[in-house]
Formats: structure tokens, sequence, C-alpha cells
């Protein structure tokens, strides 16, 4: 008796763009994510499957739901999935961990296996963690085909335990693009990996790796990664340096003040010109949205000369932001920022843990 289980990394989240440390922050699937979920969805269209199984984090479980919609199935929802705490490096930038926590950043960078994040978990105990809840649903589903969604760090290291791998060797299995897809089967209460890291249902044009410059899946991201200084120490009027490594190449600044109850605005952001067109503005964008977030706001807004503008008007466009008001010289912008929880979206999911 067997059961084969489709491991499923989620769509492509915020953290993925924005170049932020998200393991159990709560963040949204992109655009892009969203048309790969249509993707994902079609690969599944003909494959029988008896029950759908994610984390309950958003950006897994929507995954999930792409699939479970189609075949009008409940996504079950088990915590034990979800992806390893950062704890106190939970939404901060990737580049300022590299610049002000350097030398923890460089053990997690170089030997993850050896590094338990400051109040959060090691990645080897959280990946047990998520095998474990693995082995329970094969358990439960003998004879039977399963969907499981979860996130990129366990998963990796998921199949270094499958695969009879030690921890140090996770390099050698590479990361999985947003979607990617592992065909496990479980019997004789052991699992063994038909495939793994396969995202061919995607067009490159909807590759996350592609986007970000991930040339190689077993290294790093080749583009430019920032980070963001507060401009003074209580930083009540929203402004900050736009940080590379230790340098300062430009200024954002968000307008606390004249922020209504819902809607937080993104008031200006400058790049200096030779850091310009290589990616730093959505990372702006991110940091923005980090930021009113916390303060519990549902929306993010953009005040623009639309004679001025027309490049940036565009971009923030292909971010989902909508036009909420039009005058003959101004435009304001408009993207939602609120993440639905678990409970706004009940009727979709079954909570088990």
């Amino acid at each position: 008796m067997s059961t084969t289980l489709y491991l499923i990394r989620h769509a492509e989240a915020e953290g993925n763009v924005y170049r932020r440390c998200q393991g159990i922050y709560d963040s949204d699937i992109t655009k892009r994510g969203l048309l790969q979920l249509d993707y994902l969805a079609k690969r599944f269209q003909d494959v029988n499957i008896d029950a759908i199984y994610s984390s309950h984090l958003y950006r897994a479980r929507n995954t999930a739901f792409s699939i479970a919609n189609l075949k009008e199935m409940k996504v079950i929802l088990r915590k034990n999935l979800h992806e390893l705490d950062m704890g106190d490096w939970e939404d901060c930038p990737w580049a300022q961990l590299h610049v002000l926590h350097k030398q923890k950043f460089e053990i997690w960078k170089s030997k993850p296996w050896e590094f338990t994040m400051p109040n959060g978990e090691n990645i080897c105990v959280a990946s047990i963690r998520v095998f474990n809840e693995l082995e329970k649903i094969a358990k439960k589903h003998e004879n039977q085909t399963v969907v499981v969604v979860s996130h990129g760090s366990v998963i990796r290291n998921v199949l270094c335990k499958i695969l009879n791998l030690n921890f140090d060797k996770v390099n050698e299995i590479g990361w999985g693009d947003n979607t990617c897809v592992a065909k496990l089967i479980y019997e004789n209460n052991n699992f063994k990996a038909k495939y793994w890291n396969d995202a061919s249902h995607l067009p490159q044009e909807l590759s996350t790796f592609a986007a970000i410059g991930w040339k190689d899946n077993k290294g790093l991201p080749d583009t430019i990664q920032v980070w963001f200084e507060d401009f003074c120490k209580e930083n009540q009027e929203g402004k900050f340096y736009c940080m590379h490594e230790k340098k300062s190449i430009g200024f954002m600044e968000l307008d606390f003040k004249n922020s209504d109850k819902d809607c937080g605005i993104f008031k200006f952001c400058e790049i200096i010109p030779e850091y310009q067109n290589r990616g730093i503005f959505k990372q702006c964008l991110g940091h923005a949205i980090s930021q009113y977030r916390k303060l519990n706001k549902k929306f993010i807004s953009v005040i623009l000369n639309k004679q001025e503008n027309h490049k940036i008007i565009s971009i923030l466009k292909k971010f989902d932001f909508f036009i909420e008001k039009e005058e003959e010289e101004f435009i304001v912008l408009k993207k939602k920022i609120h993440v639905l929880s678990v409970y706004e979206q009940k009727e979709y999911f079954e909570i088990e843990s």
C-alpha cells in the first residue's frame, strides 16, 4: 500500500520580490504569483486528488486553494506545515541582515543547519516538524493521492531527509522556484522522491527566479538588494535612507501624519542615477508596505503629477495599484495591502491544527 503526495512550494509572495526575510510573517501573493497559480491549477486539472493540505499562512493556503477550487474541494490547514520561524529577523530586508548582523548572517548563508534564528527556529528542527506532518498525512491517506502546500526553506531540507542526505548537503538540492512540485511516494514507512523542484508548468516569463536574476538555484540572486535606515531615532515622520551595503543611495518618505485610518501615503522616493532601473524601487515599496501594515493600514496610496510621472504610474500599475481619483493635473493611485486572515476566508478552509 502506498500514498502519492505532491509537495508544492507556494506561489510568488511579497518577500520573494521585495527581498525580505519572511518565514511566518503573513505576506500577500504578488500579481505574478496569481498568474503562476493558473498554470499550477492546469497542471493538476486531470490528476485525481483525494485531499489537499496546506500551512495556515496566506501565501500557502491560497496556492492550495487554486487547485482545490478547480476540484471543488476544501483545503485542510495544518499549522505544522508552516515555514521556518525567522524570529527577530521576520520581515527584515535580507540586505539589512547582511550589514547589521554580518557574522550571524554568514553562518545562516553558509551553514544554515548550524544556526538558530534569534528567538526563532533552527532549520533542521523546522524541517523535521514538517516531515513528521507529511508522514501523518501520508499514513492517513493510504492508497490515495494528496497535495500538500508548504514553503521553500523547509521543503528543501525535508528533501534532504527523504534523499538520505545530511543537512550539510542541502545545497546539492538547490532552491525550487515558486509553485515548484515534488512528487513523493510513501510506502513501507518511507518516502521516496520521484522528482523535485519541478516548475515545468510555468512559462519563462512567470518564473520568479528569472525575474529576480537567480541564475543558479544553488546560489543567490545577483540583483542589488537594499535596506532602510531611519532618518532619525524616533522617525515619527516616516523618513528613511535607502542603503546598499553601508552606502546611502537614495531617500524615501512616507506621510505618517496625513495618512487616514485605513490608508497610508507613500510620499516620495528618489534613487541616485547609477542605481536607478535596477529593481530598487520595488524594494522601497516593500518597505513602505511593511511600515504601514505595522500601523494596521489596509491600503497604501500615491499622489502624483500626471505630466511628470508617466513612468512611475506605469510601474505602480504593475504592482497592482489602481486609479482611485484622477484630475487634470494629479492622479491618486491606491493598492490593497491588507492580507486576509483565515477567519475572513473560513468558507474555503478546514482547520485541523
